[in-house]
């Protein structure tokens, strides 16, 4: 018995696994901008090399977005028209795909009710839609609204109908016995272990909505910032067309940093 105490104190303790500390912040921008300075000199050397009239080089489109966007403020009123379509028809679908994604991962009726129209959904182009939605609603706003509503729902109700069955079940199965309503095994178990998947599912619509809104204006509906995108590009303003649209990848890549610091704010718990 000694010798087997002796040998197993021998052994060499387990060493704890040392996950990797993140970088620090301004490493983080530093190799951003580093990455950024990088595709600048391409794109400024590619552009020279091509000389081309449809391909401006960086500097002029810098330039081109300094002046859109400080100097004559131009790109500021089609950009508040297309944001206004965006700004009502994401939450719309919020409210629409959260709770039907909710219903449909804890009722089966729901489910069967619900799950062809959902497959349709993610299998169906949006975009061949656009001309019936127009020619069936008009030139207002209220197709644009209806479009952005249609590419965004039905990934946020699948996202949060996975996120719910993703919830252990022993857990539902345990607070049931012990007597808990069927609000508190909502607000207590299945809306904080389906949060993650919720707020991938608000993640993803929320791009899909700005997708729409860009979509529907550059196809059928020539308005707001799609207007002035095709202006440029019928008078072959190539420096004002690629400035445009970067301010557009800005905006996009800006909701997606708030809608990630929301996650993250939400989440703290994990």
């Amino acid at each position: 018995m000694t010798t087997a105490v002796a040998a197993s104190r021998a052994l060499p303790a387990t060493r704890r696994v040392e996950l990797r500390k993140p970088l620090p912040t301004w490493k983080v921008w530093l190799v951003r901008a580093f990455a950024v300075a990088l595709f600048a000199i391409f794109w400024e050397a590619g552009a020279n090399l091509a000389d081309s009239l449809l391909i401006p080089t960086f500097s002029s489109t810098m330039v081109a977005l300094w002046e859109t966007t400080f100097v004559t403020g131009e790109i500021w009123g089609p950009l508040a028209i297309s944001n206004l379509s965006f700004l009502l028809g994401y939450p719309i679908a919020v409210i629409v795909a959260v709770p039907l994604g909710l219903a449909m991962a804890r009722w089966k009726r729901f489910d069967k009710a619900f799950s062809p129209i959902v497959a349709v959904s993610l299998a169906l182009p949006i975009a061949p839609l656009i001309p019936v939605v127009l020619i069936a609603m008009g030139l207002g706003i209220t197709p644009r609204i209806f479009i952005i509503f249609l590419f965004a729902w039905v990934f946020i109700a699948t996202n949060v109908r996975a996120g719910v069955r993703a919830v252990d079940k022993p857990l539902i199965e345990m607070a049931s016995s012990f007597g808990a309503s069927e609000r508190v095994i909502w607000w207590k178990i299945l809306i904080p272990g389906a949060t993650p998947a919720i707020m991938t599912g608000l993640r993803t619509g929320l791009g899909r909505a700005f997708a729409g809104m860009v979509i529907v204006e550059l196809i059928m509906l020539p308005v707001g910032i799609g207007a002035l995108m095709l202006d440029y590009r019928g008078f072959f303003q190539a420096d004002l067309l690629y400035a445009t649209t970067i301010a557009v990848v800005i905006e996009a890549v800006v909701l997606a940093m708030l809608m990630q610091r929301l996650e993250r704010r939400l989440l703290k718990w994990k």
